[in-house]
């Protein structure tokens, strides 16, 4: 219900989004209504109002003074359980403005990238004793979606990174990033820009990768332009759909009598029969990775969602569209810099040199 209601212009405060998600303290990320907010929402208000009357029956209830503040409590954490709810639910449907007006602009020379790390596969073998089941340490492998528009039609493309001995880390996912957009690059020259979508994971959400998504231009010939950051649960539908689809195949080769008990063998099924269509494998060893550091230091970068790289300054948001930005000039992000671009790069095991022949028109 709380979706359906929520609007850009609302006179219910609540359900007003550039209202209630402007910055109260900054006026470059503040949006000033033109309407009055002076009604009120029955749902919300009936919600209330049953709080109110649960906590007026426990107060007058003949419990013990334990078992009274225990309920209380519980009453309270279930009340601010709802809101946070609503105010998750008000920022994902902002921030998902982001992506369809991405999609909508989307031109042959540019790509929507939708990063996510995948829940770690567990090492499965046909047939495993009890003693196999214990103890399992999953394995790391990342997607990323490209999503490309060519004659008014959507194409999609997966990259799928499998990880070994290495952490999920902001380095992991810089190499990932400068990977994949050298693949790009090298089959299709025409693409120059590429915006990044992404969670809150502190991987992604970092200095170190928002540092380094402005110097990808030299080492891919493909500029980030723009990065937007998803609510939790908000964002990565493309990644959960093409990890699903993945997981079903790997599973089939598991029952045919495979072990998969190890990344190279994740490898090798989701590339069994074909492969899955539309999605590229590739491993990466740390050991073979040169680090990266990026020093440096944003403020308040935790409360920022969305990322412009512009020539001459970053201009942020907390909220995407909400006010006009701040702008951050490069000189005041200048910080310690050893990133080498040689890095000992996997190689991706094609699977087709194109995107997804399965397009959606636009609509």
């Amino acid at each position: 219900m709380v979706k359906v209601h929520i609007t850009a212009a609302s006179h219910i405060p609540d359900h007003c989004s550039m209202h209630a998600l402007s910055d109260p303290k900054e006026d470059c990320l503040r949006v000033a209504c033109d309407h009055a907010h002076d009604k009120c929402c029955p749902s919300c208000d009936q919600l209330k109002a049953i709080m109110m009357e649960i906590e007026s029956s426990l107060r007058s209830s003949e419990l013990r003074d334990e078992d009274r503040d225990d309920l209380m409590y519980t009453l309270q954490q279930a009340y601010q359980s709802i809101e946070s709810w609503k105010a998750h639910l008000l920022r994902s449907i902002q921030q998902d403005k982001a992506r369809t007006s991405l999609l909508e602009n989307l031109q042959t020379s540019s790509v929507l990238i939708t990063q996510d790390w995948a829940m770690k596969f567990l090492p499965q073998k046909y047939r495993e004793t009890q003693a196999d089941w214990f103890a399992k340490r999953g394995i790391s492998w990342h997607i990323s979606v490209v999503a490309r528009k060519i004659a008014d039609k959507l194409q999609h493309q997966a990259f799928v990174h499998i990880v070994e001995n290495c952490g999920q880390d902001s380095n992991v996912v810089v190499s990932i990033i400068r990977h994949t957009l050298q693949e790009l690059k090298k089959e299709h020259p025409e693409i120059t820009t590429a915006f990044l979508r992404q969670d809150n994971a502190g991987c992604y959400h970092s200095f170190t990768m928002l540092a380094a998504c402005r110097l990808m231009k030299e080492a891919t010939d493909i500029k980030v332009e723009r990065v937007d950051f998803s609510d939790p649960q908000g964002g990565k539908g493309p990644c959960d759909r093409r990890a699903a689809t993945i997981k079903a195949h790997v599973l089939r080769y598991i029952n045919e009598g495979h072990d998969v008990v190890s990344a190279d063998d994740l490898k090798r099924a989701i590339l069994s029969h074909g492969g899955v269509r539309g999605v590229r494998v590739a491993l990466i060893d740390s050991t073979k990775q040169h680090p990266i550091s990026l020093q440096g230091k944003l403020e308040g970068v935790s409360s920022l969602n969305n990322f412009h790289y512009g020539e001459e300054c970053l201009t942020v948001w907390k909220a995407f569209d909400v006010g006009e930005g701040k702008t951050i000039p490069w000189s005041q992000l200048q910080g310690k810099r050893n990133i080498s671009w040689s890095l000992l790069l996997p190689n991706f095991y094609l699977l087709a040199r194109f995107f997804s022949r399965h397009a959606r028109r636009t609509k």
